[in-house]
């Protein structure tokens, strides 16, 4: 069995980066979250990459990965999304939830101006992640939907 990234951010060296996993539920809460992360891991289902995003219409979790993942470690930012959806939502109606491959494409479109905008971010949620390295770790990355990962399970 392959892991499949709703969306990989891959560097220009063909490495992944990020994997990113849009879940569009309602009440995605941090512990949810890590126990969604938890859950890839345990099941080896989760590559390790530098970087591990779980996002939402309402919230994002970001996970540095090291050498070594904790099972039930705690991402090192969690973000509220509201500010993404509105400046990426240009002919969606925000006020309803977003469906999955709604919220996929949005979050594309901003991972893609992520990867070559300057590292001056002046909103949030793009001055925390170019806090933890995130932002400066994919400058020229390509963003990939749906991608194939890793060797065969």
């Amino acid at each position: 069995m392959q892991y499949i990234a709703d969306i990989l951010v891959q560097g220009s060296n063909g490495w992944p980066i990020a994997i990113v996993e849009v879940k569009n539920r309602l009440n995605l809460t941090r512990d949810v979250a890590i126990a969604l992360r938890q859950s890839r891991l345990i099941h080896s289902l989760l590559p390790q990459v530098p970087y591990f995003l779980l996002l939402s219409q309402d919230t994002g979790y970001l996970w540095k990965q090291l050498e070594q993942p904790s099972f039930d470690a705690p991402p090192v930012l969690d973000f509220p999304m509201d500010n993404v959806i509105r400046r990426y939502s240009v002919s969606i109606n925000t006020t309803e939830r977003l469906r999955g491959p709604e919220l996929e494409l949005l979050v594309l479109r901003w991972l893609n101006y992520l990867t070559w905008m300057s590292q001056d971010a002046a909103h949030e949620p793009e001055k925390s992640l170019a806090q933890t390295g995130f932002l400066a770790a994919i400058q020229g990355a390509s963003v990939l939907l749906d991608e194939p990962l890793g060797m065969a399970i």
